[in-house]
């Protein structure tokens, strides 16, 4: 209890010594910015040619007009020339202000001249980065899938053998740690051997699919995935399919009812349309799925999963024109396609991929001939 009192009285003068040190220093600052100012003052007062009495610009202040007119005039009488010193003075003076004005309008001049230039040299650089910044981007993307080894007929079936512990799986590798860029205005085709894994990325990219490692960037709100047959239901009619892959792609059931006569038109199935697409041949599909996906408008981001290989040999050149249309409409277009034909003719670009890693890319004619070598 004892040591209570002297903790007290040690914490006092601590407080007393810190608040005696912190005011000596607050007056010598304070003293110190008394001393600056009249410095600046006297400063101001010489640069002004105020007066040496006392060098305040609040006593400069009070000389008035009648003061000042009065030392010209006592000037003048001393040297005799009053008059003329008078209108001498005030002649330099209204010169002095017209150069000073002119050389102020000068600099002022320049300095927005200045501003214009360095605005313009800001805007040519942004509209530079833009031009050399990728619309796509796929960063280091790696796609994993877990596959059962054991057959199951059902759910009942799946329970038993996963409490029996005789369900295992096993890990599949789809794409392997795949980078590259798409530019703005670029047609870039992805050729690899079935398997792949072409149409993966391709549905990563668009969105449908998430990567197990990496990203793909990229705004979605820009791409259009056109793949055919997706959504479709065999037990529904041609004329109902319409609409269900219309609604799966994004069309509102307003725009497929403006343009359902040029659906059936294109796929040339009129007569058919209300056939169930189970009693359809594949070409028949084929023509009524690439039907419905090119009949909107091509999008600024343009991604093609083997949709120029369908129905027979006139309707693969008709469906190949149509998407010629889209490609050079100014859309940044990712394809896929086993033709190489069709590669090299629209091509700017070509990304290898074999057994989910990436091979190659570059240009169209180098990456497939380098394709081509290795079935030789």
């Amino acid at each position: 209890m004892a040591e209570i009192p002297v903790i007290f009285v040690v914490v006092c003068a601590i407080l007393v010594i810190g608040f005696v040190v912190i005011t000596f220093f607050e007056d010598s600052r304070r003293k110190k910015r008394k001393k600056n100012r009249r410095e600046a003052e006297k400063a101001l007062a010489k640069q002004g040619d105020l007066g040496p009495e006392k060098g305040s610009y609040k006593e400069v202040e009070s000389y008035d007009e009648e003061e000042l007119y009065g030392e010209f005039e006592l000037y003048g009488e001393e040297i005799g020339e009053d008059n003329m010193v008078e209108e001498g003075a005030s002649g330099e003076a209204e010169c002095d202000s017209e150069q000073k004005t002119s050389d102020k309008e000068k600099r002022e001049l320049e300095q927005v001249n200045l501003f214009e230039e360095s605005m313009e040299d800001r805007i040519e650089d942004k509209n530079q980065e833009s031009k050399e910044k990728p619309i796509i981007n796929v960063c280091d993307v790696t796609m994993k899938f877990r596959i059962a080894t054991g057959n199951t007929s059902g759910l009942k079936d799946f329970l038993i053998q996963k409490l029996k512990k005789q369900i295992s799986t096993r890990e599949l590798v789809a794409l392997d740690h795949i980078s590259f860029e798409v530019f703005q205005g670029e047609v870039v085709g992805i050729i690899g051997t079935n398997g792949s894994g072409k149409s993966t990325l391709l549905k990563i990219v668009s969105g449908a699919l998430s990567p197990s490692e990496g990203e793909v960037i990229v705004d979605r709100r820009k791409v259009q995935m056109l793949s055919l047959g997706a959504g479709f239901d065999t037990e529904l009619s041609a004329k109902e399919n319409v609409y269900l892959n219309g609604a799966i792609i994004g069309y509102s059931k307003e725009f497929i009812n403006q343009n359902y006569d040029k659906i059936v038109e294109f796929s040339e199935l009129d007569g058919f349309m209300d056939e169930k697409v189970k009693n359809f041949s594949s070409g028949m599909t084929s023509r009524l799925a690439f039907s419905i996906a090119t009949v909107g408008d091509a999008a600024e981001i343009l991604i093609l999963d083997e949709v120029l290989s369908v129905g027979d040999e006139f309707f693969r050149k008709k469906s190949l024109a149509r998407v010629k249309e889209m490609i050079h409409g100014g859309s940044t277009v990712l394809m896929v396609s086993h033709g190489m034909g069709t590669i090299l003719d629209n091509c700017t670009k070509v990304v290898w991929i074999e057994k989910g890693k990436l091979q190659m890319v570059g240009d169209a004619r180098t990456v497939c001939a380098a394709y081509r070598n290795q079935f030789r």
